[in-house]
């Protein structure tokens, strides 16, 4: 049997040099000639109808080349995975809006995205926008959620997305041989992931009239979500994945992709665009507070 050439050998990690020196790049790393910086807008409330928005005066500010609302997303609606699916039991998907509309259903939640010459015009451009809000009760306990009676956030008179579950054996038999049955509710609050390096891309259009963006994400498939919300075909959007500076699964959703996509689609200019911190606590989909009946 001839000897392997890799299994069992200790074969040095490519990226190792880059790493341990400090010259490896992350996602906000990366910049092209003639760039545009972003940023988004978010609401300040947990829920409320937005009566109007004006961005008039954003518009208007010298180096400001695009602002955007819902009115100018072609299909304002993705999607978020729940749970996985396994040989025992099926996740489901959700769907939420890329920009408000109408509505807003978190705080932090999406209504306006700005892209600019410089962060700064940028940052300014946003305190230009004027958003008129009618303040709702909102929903704050999952358990409250659910009752009969209680506010809908959403628009399709519910507040449950979806339900799934697992099953695996024979749970009955296994109940009534248990000699001690133990049942209770368990809260988990809200947990951030933590990671070093926020959520951020850069995005371009190459020569062939293809979306290209370089971003820090776990599941580079979401190419597709993101070509659905622009009406573009599959074809016409390509991820290109970067080192991560963490992840543990808070990168598994899309976070800054399809607003790096609308701003390049409508500038034809390469554009930027990095979380903050208290963004990548505050507007991220991912580990909300859960209440968990165990039995």
């Amino acid at each position: 049997m001839s000897e392997f050439k890799i299994v069992g050998k200790p074969i040095p990690r490519h990226d190792a040099w880059s790493k341990v020196t400090g010259d490896l790049k992350y996602a906000d790393d990366f910049s092209l000639p003639g760039m545009l910086f972003a940023k988004v807008l978010r609401s300040k409330y947990p829920a409320a109808k937005i009566i109007s928005v004006n961005t008039s005066k954003a518009e208007q500010l010298d180096g400001v080349r695009a602002v955007l609302t819902a009115k100018d997303v072609p299909h304002n609606e993705t999607v978020t995975k729940f749970g996985q699916s396994t040989e025992v039991g099926k996740g489901f998907e959700g769907l939420y809006r890329v920009l408000a509309d109408k509505k807003v259903r978190f705080m932090g939640e999406a209504v306006a995205l700005v892209a600019a010459e410089t962060e700064e015009i940028a940052e300014r451009a946003l305190n230009l926008i004027e958003v008129k809000y009618e303040p709702l009760p909102g929903v704050f306990d999952p358990l409250e959620a659910i009752k009969p009676g209680a506010y809908l956030v959403g628009e399709n008179n519910t507040n449950i997305i979806g339900e799934f579950g697992c099953h695996q054996g024979d749970i009955e038999k296994g109940f009534s041989q248990a000699d001690i049955i133990i049942e209770d509710t368990y809260k988990v609050p809200f947990v951030d992931h933590a990671y070093l390096e926020t959520e951020g891309g850069i995005a371009w259009i190459d020569e062939y009239g293809v979306i290209n963006i370089r971003v820090g994400s776990q599941v580079i498939e979401h190419f597709r979500d993101v070509a659905d919300v622009l009406g573009l075909p599959h074809n016409k959007v390509r991820y290109i994945g970067t080192m991560m500076g963490g992840g543990f699964g808070g990168k598994e959703d899309i976070t800054v992709e399809t607003y790096l996509a609308l701003l390049t689609w409508k500038t034809k200019k390469p554009v930027r665009l990095v979380y903050t911190r208290e963004e990548s606590i505050l507007c991220k989909l991912a580990r909300k507070k859960m209440a968990n009946w165990l039995l």
